[in-house]
């Protein structure tokens, strides 16, 4: 099921430079490999991006076919033919000839995995990272939090979903509003991140992850991770909806819990992040009759429905909680301090960036809806899809808060903050 796959021509100049290398945080050593998923019954195969650390101790000379010696570079693409796939509902046949190959930089210790190595190694890993992206995303969206938790050990993996703007071939199960239902959709996201963790970490299906020594995580000859999933926007909906249970969930610019009383129950069994914005114009914190995807009570309502409280920071409190749990951890036994935090779900926690006034202040200067992706793939966006903008404009397109990204430009400085904490929090969840 497992198999490498490499971009297909020489890179440009980079789009951008990571933010890790840029905010001169420490990369030790981490493996990528861009992997491939067979979907059981349906003929499909999907990219799955994988990092995890390097034990290896090998030296760092072997890179992948687009990059120079000691640069290693992720086979990014986008697709403007599958956007207006996506958005316009154009048929197969749409023109390509705008696609772009969009080669995005690694953080220097970032190397490529020798053949055969990921098969070899990933189904030894303790924790184990499930990222996803949102709609007409990518599966490096999230690699600076991808980078950051295989460096604290974490296999991580990136599932690429039917709405990747990647790929023109695949087709998302559902369409537009007024559209008819699409033929012979892609595999849906549940049934991707299911093949994506059976390939990569068998030991989370059987036995429940929940009846295992946690002392030991394993039975018999499978390792049983502890498995924790994260995602933006729509992959945020895929991160709280994904059958667990999970060591952790973490919803980023995108939070609609079920409607019954009992799902939310259970989402609640699992330790839960949310993020969100008031400068988000997609998926508002707020309230809002209107919007790109219609009303919507907003992200801060959607928490207010879960059964129990989930404490609310802003960006300084929350990294405040987040040094006292490191503080308990340190000081406390292993297992103590994992069954004090799962037993009261003192892990639960609703970080917002919001104006001083609250909702109807000045957004100005707060995180937009893709603001909490990498820099490297907004700027690739930027480079590409530009030109593009006031023909979206014209047609009635969403834009998704690209048009605020491009005068922004705040990757880096939201993701220098706010990607370290979560990668802590992570780590305090699979204790």
């Amino acid at each position: 099921a497992l198999g490498a796959s490499a971009g297909a021509s020489p890179p440009p100049s980079p789009a951008s430079s990571p933010a890790f290398a840029r905010s001169g945080a420490a990369i030790h050593r981490v493996v990528f490999e861009d992997a491939r998923v067979a979907i059981p019954g349906s003929g499909q195969s999907v990219p799955v991006a994988t990092w995890f650390p390097d034990a290896s101790g090998a030296p760092d000379e072997r890179r992948d076919e687009m990059s120079s010696p000691g640069v290693l570079y992720y086979p990014h693409a986008i697709s403007v033919a599958k956007i207006a796939r996506v958005l316009l509902n154009t048929p197969e046949s749409t023109p390509r000839w705008l696609d772009r190959s969009t080669p995005l930089l690694a953080a220097p210790g970032v190397r490529v995995a020798a053949r055969g190595e990921t098969g070899r190694l990933t189904k030894s890993f303790d924790k184990v990272a499930v990222l996803c992206h949102g709609y007409l995303g990518s599966r490096f969206d999230l690699v600076d939090l991808a980078e950051a938790l295989a460096n604290e050990g974490f296999l991580v993996l990136a599932p690429e979903f039917a709405e990747s703007l990647a790929s023109p071939e695949t087709t998302p199960a559902y369409a537009r509003p007024g559209a008819p239902p699409p033929k012979n959709p892609s595999a849906t996201r549940d049934e991707v991140v299911d093949a994506a963790l059976r390939a990569f970490a068998p030991g989370f299906f059987s036995p429940a992850p929940e009846s295992i020594d946690s002392s030991t995580s394993e039975t018999g000859s499978v390792r049983v991770p502890r498995v924790v999933i994260a995602g933006q926007s729509a992959g945020a909906s895929t991160a709280t909806s994904a059958r667990g249970p999970f060591a952790a969930r973490v919803a980023i610019a995108g939070f609609r819990p079920p409607e019954a009383l009992e799902a939310r129950e259970a989402l609640l069994r699992d330790p839960l992040l949310v993020v969100a914005s008031a400068g988000d114009g997609v998926i508002s914190l707020y309230p809002r009759e209107s919007g790109a995807f219609g009303a919507y009570e907003g992200i801060a309502a959607s928490v207010e429905k879960m059964p129990s409280r989930v404490p609310k920071y802003d960006i300084g409190a929350f990294a405040a909680r987040v040094g006292e749990i490191r503080a308990a951890r340190d000081a406390d036994e292993p297992s103590a301090f994992s069954e004090t935090l799962r037993g009261n779900g003192a892990l639960n926690a609703f970080v917002t960036y919001e104006p001083p006034g609250g909702d109807g202040g000045a957004t100005t200067g707060l995180p937009t809806h893709i603001s909490f992706l990498s820099s490297r793939t907004n700027d690739a966006m930027v480079e590409v899809l530009s030109p593009l903008l006031p023909v979206a404009r014209a047609v009635g397109v969403p834009v998704l808060d690209f048009d605020k990204y491009q005068i922004a430009r705040d990757s880096d400085a939201v993701n220098a903050l706010l990607v370290p904490l979560i990668a802590e929090w992570l780590n305090a969840a699979v204790e």
